[in-house]
């Protein structure tokens, strides 16, 4: 019996830890003993008493991938301060001040539950269809334990949907009695001249489109009036900056009304779906999509810059330089 008291202390004194304590062993352990130094930084004082307060993982996870930008933005270089008051009683995530421009800088993240834990082995038959002339991005997924004469039949049936696919189509794929051995998705053109996948879990594709407009619009409503205002969307699977790409400019679709490009079957265009769409949100010129995983200090944001209205040249210059070259030491 003393034993199990022992444990049960031990559970207790675990849920009873917060922030930094409990969650530390998930993160990058260099860049935590550095954020750990933010006590002799009044601007980010702020960010390291909320990480160390914060019971919820979900919760601690929002704030760290904000430290991992803070951190970045901090080494450049650049004066922060956190949870900037909007004239209309919201909060901008940051302040930014560099080179004497100021911009104000809101950081969502796209959480994705717990599929960060899950593993797939990926089958090298999957590569024939890499080959395939289409300029696609393609989304494929299959039945966990699916056995080598079953993912045949799928890149068979796959390599013959995709020469005639155009973007939206799917495939779903059945064996002789019936049970879905996987399907494949057509979700946008890409610049190359073959085929691309994009890796889906066994239990659906997941279009995050929605969600990430969501993030865009609150983001929105925290923007400081007349000044620079920037998102970043954080999130932990590549391929969701497809859906990232098609929250801000509208989704991919084919356009009849339109001529293809060079080479190009059919004209591709944007629906009226945007975040960017028309002359809407005009006080957003400066939107990202970064790719990180809490357990790294990588860090790097594809951003999109907005051509009408477009942000200062200056300011691009200075945020792309700040957010868009690799940084992982």
């Amino acid at each position: 019996m003393p034993h199990a008291r022992c444990r049960e202390v031990d559970r207790v004194m675990s849920l009873d830890k917060r922030g930094l304590e409990r969650f530390g062993g998930e993160v990058d352990q260099a860049l935590l003993e550095r954020v750990r130094a933010w006590d002799a930084h009044v601007g980010l004082q702020g960010l390291l008493e909320s990480l160390r307060s914060q019971k919820r993982r979900r919760r601690f996870l929002d704030l760290w991938v904000e430290a991992m930008v803070a951190d970045r933005l901090h080494r450049a270089g650049c004066e922060l301060e956190t949870e900037v008051q909007t004239p209309a009683g919201r909060a901008c995530d940051f302040r930014v001040r560099v080179d004497d421009l100021d911009w104000y800088l809101h950081i969502k993240r796209l959480d994705k539950g717990d599929r960060r834990g899950r593993r797939l082995d990926i089958s090298p038959r999957l590569r024939v269809l890499e080959h395939i002339e289409r300029p696609f991005i393609v989304r494929i997924r299959w039945a966990e334990g699916l056995d080598d004469e079953l993912m045949q039949e799928l890149v068979v049936r796959a390599s013959t949907f995709l020469e005639m696919a155009k973007i939206g189509d799917e495939l779903t794929v059945r064996d002789e009695s019936g049970l879905e051995i996987g399907a494949i998705r057509v979700v946008g053109p890409w610049e190359g001249s073959t085929v691309s996948l994009a890796i889906g879990l066994p239990d659906g594709f997941i279009d995050e489109t929605a969600r990430i407009r969501r993030l865009l619009d609150k983001a929105y409503r925290q923007f400081m009036p007349r000044e620079e205002n920037v998102i970043l969307v954080v999130g932990n699977r590549p391929d969701d900056a497809v859906d990232f790409e098609a929250a801000l400019l509208g989704a991919t679709e084919e356009r009849w009304d339109a001529q293809p490009g060079r080479g190009g079957r059919t004209a591709i265009g944007r629906a009226e779906d945007g975040f960017w769409r028309d002359n809407s949100r005009p006080e957003s010129r400066i939107c990202g999509w970064c790719d990180v995983l809490p357990s790294s200090q990588a860090l790097r944001a594809d951003l999109y810059f907005r051509d009408d209205p477009a942000p200062d040249a200056e300011m691009a210059s200075l945020v792309s330089r700040l957010l868009n070259e690799n940084g992982s030491d």
